[in-house]
């Protein structure tokens, strides 16, 4: 999902507030590549990937366990309850930067 945005936070800025948004999950910067990214895991097998773009953020629904994700790779996506968390976490972004 993307939310699009005049104004976007930097990325640090962006780690505080969802931390604050979703204090009962963890969440951490990752360093993947292309781009720094933020992971809100819910679970072992069930998180969002948050990535700033240019004058977008994208989320994306993950496994953040990287031995699971292995295992089951992109059909994780389809299941309800990630496409149910990808979409929590983008309602709050698009709230509070649209």
């Amino acid at each position: 999902m993307i939310v699009q945005s005049k104004q976007l936070p930097d990325f640090n800025e962006l780690l505080l507030v969802l931390k604050s948004q979703f204090s009962n999950y963890e969440v951490y910067p990752s360093n993947s590549l292309p781009r720094k990214s933020i992971i809100v895991k819910k679970t072992g097998t069930l998180g969002a990937q948050i990535t700033l773009n240019d004058r977008e953020i994208l989320v994306d629904a993950c496994c953040p366990n990287l031995f699971i994700s292995a295992l089951i790779g992109f059909v994780s996506t389809v299941f309800p309850s990630y496409h149910n968390f990808e979409l929590k976490v983008t309602d709050f972004l698009k709230k509070k930067y649209n």
